[in-house]
């Protein structure tokens, strides 16, 4: 029987394992996987879903099938057009189209698992375009198929950066898909994650190999294009203080304008997100995300201001990325560990997706704190100036002068005099009996 967490899944469910997940506008993101060859009965296909303000993510509104190849990883090509599909050791490219028809929040008619590549309902649709672009159906990208693990578009869409899992790092040139430069290998682990440095001339890498302080040398990894080497291995010197025997780099991330990076970090079962200085890769702080669960997914938004990472057991949490305060926590988004993880182009809405065959989309409103404290800094006010305006009307002048001279003491002692000397009670009814009618007024009305 499913424990608690697993039923509470909110994940839209799409028959078939997801493994990789893009957006192609603000409102409209790709998730894909299958179940590898056709006697498993599970489909390998790329969707096309909509997130939509009540449910989050749709139904599927186009797709296509890849045959009895399973996508393992999404690139989409910062023109717009083109989805770079990953399958194990090829590669694949397709290409997307918004009908012309389509409003501009991405929404669709005629939503429905029957739709196809072809549909003609459909907001976005996703087919196979090699022959457009004069390449084979699957690209071969290393000799002996060996599995791609991630691939990043830089940012001008002139190169794709793929991470392998012999640990090779490489550079293909668009549209050839070339090899255009083989930078070298983390040796003991798969690439993880790849993060390309703002100005386009260096690759952050992560990966699967054991980095404790008895392996300097493993892990993390910066690459100049440049030399067309690696330059620096990074590496947290608290590691050193924790004594932890499993420590494996998964996730990383350049911050758009500032000299900061990220990435994940599971110590011994424990999931942390780390904060780099880019000029000295020094650390500038460390946050843990999940106490008893190693992170599976990473992402940070395209803002550089807040960082997603999902958990072996299908948690997902939102950080602020500057001051790694808590966001967001969504306790059993999926039924098993998180496979990806992809943030909207604006930057307020976070992807996840799992094997379990489920994809979600929530929504940050990261001004929703502000608003609750400005909320009540107005009610604050408000009472004091209520109380103020009690005061003032139930005691004397000498009160209302001292407060309005701001001597706090002055009125305090004229409040004391006051209670002192005075007979509050016979003002109060003085007061009552002001704002009501007398008796007899109230007599002659009913008279009337």
């Amino acid at each position: 029987m499913p424990s608690a967490r697993q039923r509470a899944s909110a994940g839209k469910k799409y028959g078939q394992p997801l493994y990789a997940s893009a957006w192609l506008d603000d409102r409209t993101a790709c998730v894909a996987g299958g179940g590898g060859k056709r006697s498993s009965g599970i489909p390998n296909r790329i969707l096309i879903a909509r997130v939509d303000d009540v449910d989050g993510l749709g139904e599927p509104e186009s797709w296509t099938h890849t045959d009895e190849d399973a996508p393992q990883r999404l690139a989409r090509h910062p023109g717009g057009k083109y989805v770079v599909c990953a399958f194990g050791g090829t590669l694949g490219v397709f290409a997307t189209t918004r009908r012309a028809d389509a409003s501009d929040d991405g929404a669709t008619t005629g939503v429905g698992a029957g739709a196809s590549s072809s549909s003609s309902s459909s907001g976005w649709t996703i087919e196979a375009c090699h022959h457009e672009l004069g390449l084979p159906a699957r690209v071969h990208v290393t000799p002996d198929e060996r599995e791609v693990k991630c691939a990043v578009f830089d940012a001008s869409g002139a190169r794709l950066a793929l991470g392998l899992e012999s640990g090779e790092v490489k550079i293909l040139s668009w549209p050839s898909m070339d090899v255009e430069m083989e930078l070298g290998a983390h040796e003991k682990g798969a690439v993880t994650d790849i993060a390309w440095s703002p100005d386009g001339t260096g690759l952050l890498t992560t990966s699967a190999e054991n980095a404790t302080t008895s392996n300097i040398g493993r892990g993390a990894a910066v690459w100049s294009l440049e030399r067309g080497e690696r330059v620096r291995t990074l590496f947290d010197e608290s590691i050193v203080k924790s004594r932890a025997r499993n420590v494996v780099f998964r996730g990383a991330a350049f911050a758009p304008s500032t000299n900061v990076a990220w990435t994940g970090l599971n110590l011994d079962g424990q999931g942390w997100v780390v904060k780099w200085d880019t000029k000295s890769w020094r650390v500038l702080g460390k946050s843990r995300m999940f106490r008893n669960e190693p992170i599976s997914g990473f992402a940070v938004n395209a803002q550089g201001t807040l960082i997603a990472a999902g958990s072996s057991e299908g948690h997902v949490k939102v950080i602020d990325a500057i001051k790694f305060t808590p966001i967001k926590y969504i306790k059993g988004a999926h039924m098993i560990f998180v496979t990806t993880m992809a943030w909207n182009p604006r930057g307020n809405i976070i992807l996840s997706g799992s094997a379990d065959a489920s994809g979600l989309a929530t929504r940050i409103n990261t001004r929703s704190w502000t608003l609750r404290l400005v909320l009540w800094f107005t009610v604050f006010v408000l009472l004091i100036l209520g109380w103020t305006s009690v005061l003032l009307a139930f005691f004397p002048d000498p009160v209302t002068s001292a407060l309005q001279d701001g001597d706090y003491a002055r009125a305090a002692q004229a409040v004391a005099d006051y209670f002192n000397e005075a007979n509050v009670a016979d003002d109060i009814d003085d007061v009552v009996s002001s704002a009501m009618p007398s008796l007899e007024d109230v007599t002659a009305d009913s008279a009337l």
